[in-house]
């Protein structure tokens, strides 16, 4: 096992959300790191990202450019299934969770950080957020209350800590990371959600300290103190992000702009 983070990107369109999360995760990520980028190939706008995006990192070599071991051919918005647990589940989740293991299982880190294409780091935060880590199960961005899980927007744990226990990050349980909690649940195991300002389940209060001047999204954010105070480290924009061209472009907008200015 290496002593880095394995941070594991699952992705199937719009190169330049993946483009955005690298430049922050190379600015602001001070512990060693390696880059999973997870791909499925079962359409020709798929395959044309993949080359894409393994030509384009072809001179890094702490980036790798996964092919999911997916071999479903159905596209991830085709609907829902009802898996053996008795859970439904979209086939984006399903095909998310495949693409998961497979990243996983291509890295050997110390760490291991699922990580969501449509986020963005807006400060360092290995300093703050491994210590968490070290002392719980998992640290997740934020919680789905309809569920009763951790999500897996941003979603980091050891390793060894999940290979003790034979447990891979799957749908099998609510949803994507659903078996995870699950397994916390039952054998008492801690685990910490971050603040966030996510509608529904989160503190949507703190949506008054945004960095970043988007109404779609929500902000994760580190506690620095007892005294509830917060310090801004991610960004998620959330649900319907990825196929929506004027969001795209807002997004490209204001993670340029930001990174640059910060």
């Amino acid at each position: 096992m290496t002593n880095n983070i394995d941070i594991i990107i699952t992705v199937v369109l719009r190169a330049d959300y993946v483009k955005l999360l690298i430049e922050s995760i190379d600015k602001y990520t001070k512990y060693p790191y390696k880059i999973y980028i997870v791909t499925d190939i079962r359409n020709k706008e798929e395959q044309e990202l993949y080359d894409y995006l393994n030509e384009f990192y072809n001179s890094r070599d702490d980036i790798f450019i996964v092919k999911s071991e997916n071999k479903d051919t159905r596209m991830g918005n085709e609907g829902w299934v009802t898996l053996e647990a008795g859970n439904q589940v979209g086939l984006a989740s399903i095909f998310k969770s495949i693409a998961y293991e497979t990243g996983i299982k291509a890295g050997n880190g110390k760490y291991v950080c699922l990580l969501d294409y449509d986020c963005i780091f807006l400060s360092e935060w290995t300093e703050s957020v491994l210590p968490m880590v070290d002392k719980n199960f998992f640290v997740s961005a934020m919680w789905r209350g309809d569920l009763n899980i951790a999500r897996d927007q941003f979603f980091i744990y050891e390793r060894s800590k999940f290979e003790e226990c034979n447990l891979m990050p799957d749908c099998s349980v609510g949803d994507t990371t659903g078996n995870v909690t699950y397994y916390a649940h039952e054998h008492n195991l801690d685990y910490y959600i971050c603040p966030n300002s996510a509608k529904h389940w989160g503190d949507e209060s703190l949506r008054q300290y945004h960095v970043l001047d988007l109404n779609h999204g929500e902000q994760i954010f580190i506690p620095v103190n007892e005294d509830s105070e917060y310090i801004p480290f991610l960004y998620h924009y959330g649900r319907g992000s990825a196929r929506d061209n004027n969001l795209y472009e807002v997004w490209r907008t204001e993670i340029s702009k930001y990174l640059k200015a910060n």
